[in-house]
Parts: structure tokens; C-alpha cells; sequence
């Protein structure tokens, strides 16, 4: 290989390397919320969800709840530490948590459950009774 070949090759393998560097931290900034993970299983009569959302207090949970979809937003707050300055680097800041979930069949929006503790969120969803009805044929 030539002296300029390889110069002209670690210049591109540098700057690949900032390219990828940007990139992820592009994703990492400019991304508005983060899903938390769920669980959803059946009951004879509820449908049950499970949501992970560490950091957050259940005072800043809103959930929205319709005959078919469960929606869950969640805003985490660092506090500011004034007198450090001098990152070297700051991972964790302010996020969002949202999430809208499809439900497998209808539910009863009257009687809906909800607890959170230890960053664990647990929906309790009775299902809404399938009435059989006789259809008339004309």
C-alpha cells in the first residue's frame, strides 16, 4: 500500500467513526419519548397490563383508557445539580414515556384499576360482555 493510501484510509476510518458517533447521539437526543416495556395477558374477565417505568413518580402518570386502547404518558425529571459543571459525559436526562396500546377485545372504561410502585405500572381491565343476540333474516 501506498504512503497516500493509508493516510487517505484512516482519514475515512476517523470519519466513519464520527459519522457513527453523531449519528447515535443524534438518535439519542432527538428522540421525543422512550416506550416503556409491557407485559399484557388474559384473565377470564380482565385484561391485565404491566408497564416498566423506572424514575417515575406516580404523580407525573397520566393514563387514558378507551374501550379498545390504554394510553400511558410519563414525564421523568432529573433535578439539576448546579455545581457540577464539568461532565465528561451525561447519559441521563430528562425523558418522556409514552405509549399506546390496541387492546385484544373491548373493555369496560367504568371499572379500570391501576397501581404503581417500584417503577412498575399494573393496568386492570375488566373485558366488556360479548351479548349474543338473534339476528332476524329477511
Amino acid at each position: 500500500m501506498i504512503f497516500g493510501d493509508r493516510v487517505f484510509k484512516e482519514m475515512y476510518d476517523i470519519m466513519t467513526e464520527m459519522e457513527r458517533e453523531f449519528n447515535a447521539m443524534r438518535k439519542e437526543f432527538t428522540q421525543d419519548y422512550k416506550m416503556p416495556l409491557i407485559d399484557i395477558y388474559e384473565t377470564n374477565g380482565e385484561i391485565v397490563i404491566k408497564a416498566e417505568m423506572p424514575g417515575v413518580r406516580k404523580e407525573d402518570i397520566v393514563l387514558n383508557v378507551t374501550p379498545t386502547t390504554v394510553e400511558i404518558q410519563a414525564e421523568l425529571k432529573e433535578k439539576q445539580e448546579e455545581n457540577v459543571k464539568n461532565y465528561y459525559k451525561k447519559e441521563r436526562v430528562m425523558k418522556r414515556y409514552y405509549r399506546s396500546i390496541s387492546l385484544p377485545t373491548k373493555i369496560s372504561t367504568e371499572d379500570v384499576k391501576a397501581k404503581f410502585k417500584d417503577g412498575l405500572l399494573i393496568i386492570r381491565l375488566k373485558k366488556e360482555k360479548a351479548e349474543k343476540k338473534r339476528v332476524d333474516i329477511e
